[in-house]
């Protein structure tokens, strides 16, 4: 009986991804790499298992088979070989996880992915902090953070908690300038816009016209690219911020903030922690999505 070729595993990521070099990333590994792997495969066998040309890749009907046939197999023996290795007393391995490069991700999930990592002090974990939606899958990440969920049958979304988004100013400032009243009104005003660190395009500011949510686009002459200088800036009197309600929660307590345009919030976001809808997850991964919704109050 022949050895199974260990170039397999290479060959069903290429065919799910359609990419030798989106393959690539998932695997962990250099294109060329990918593109040496397959031709061997493809070789050794006597077999043409894709289509090549300069703008595509795809699978030949010989390809497609093998990809039918194999790819079951394959997972699960990868899954058997996780599944055994995995010591759920002693977790180890590498955790690749996406995070919203806002707040959110910085201010309250990654405390608790630090506490989860003394914890279990055997894990690494490999953080990426990003506003945009990524495809998990295809980037080889095992879990992500966020609020718009990639409308992808392979994932599963699990929900963490709520959060409120509302207008903000100090009383100095409404003082010398007035207090808004209508979301037109804002026009009027210094609003602070903030702009994604990745996409480079402004947030918009979810806001309800009393015709369902609409997102707002601030104009200001101060710009910021993060929310806590957005939040240090409506402290001191710049402008009118629209931030989430827990990065003012000390100030509004103590009076240094008020709350504008209330009956125009929007309903609060829902954040979720989503990831493979694979039949089996490394426990390390299960055990880290466990702690993010058991702990997640500790840092509301």
């Amino acid at each position: 009986m022949k050895a199974l070729p260990t170039q397999l595993p290479i060959f069903i990521q290429v065919a799910k991804t359609g990419s030798f070099a989106k393959a690539a990333r998932a695997l962990g590994i250099s294109a060329p790499a990918v593109s040496k792997a397959i031709g061997k495969l493809e070789e050794e066998w006597q077999v043409k298992l894709f289509h090549r040309s300069s703008h595509s890749l795809s699978l030949t009907q010989m390809g497609e088979q093998l990809f039918d046939s194999l790819t079951p197999s394959v997972e699960s023996i990868q899954h058997t070989i996780e599944r055994i290795t995995d010591d759920s007393q002693s977790l180890s391995g590498k955790l690749k996880i996406n995070l919203p490069s806002s707040s959110i991700g910085q201010e309250h999930i990654l405390p608790l992915i630090l506490d989860f990592m003394e914890a279990y002090p055997e894990i690494t974990c490999d953080l990426h902090f990003d506003d945009r939606v990524v495809d998990l899958v295809e980037h080889g990440f095992d879990l992500g953070i966020g609020t718009a969920i990639n409308q992808d049958s392979r994932l599963i979304a699990r929900r963490l908690f709520e959060v409120g988004i509302g207008v903000y100013a100090t009383p100095d400032y409404l003082a010398h300038y007035g207090k808004p009243t209508t979301i037109k009104a804002l026009d009027q005003h210094k609003c602070i816009p903030v702009r994604s660190t990745t996409s480079g395009r402004f947030h918009g500011w979810r806001l309800n016209d009393g015709e369902g949510n609409k997102l707002y686009e601030p104009k200001g002459k101060l710009i910021v690219n993060h929310f806590r200088a957005a939040k240090q800036a409506t402290l001191a009197s710049a402008g009118i911020s629209c931030l989430g309600s827990w990065m003012f929660k000390q100030e509004l307590e103590q009076n240094k903030v008020v709350p504008l345009l209330e009956s125009y919030w929007g309903e609060p976001i829902q954040v979720w922690v989503y990831y493979s809808s694979r039949e089996y997850l490394p426990t390390r991964v299960r055990t880290l999505i466990d702690y993010l919704v058991s702990n997640i109050d500790k840092v509301l």
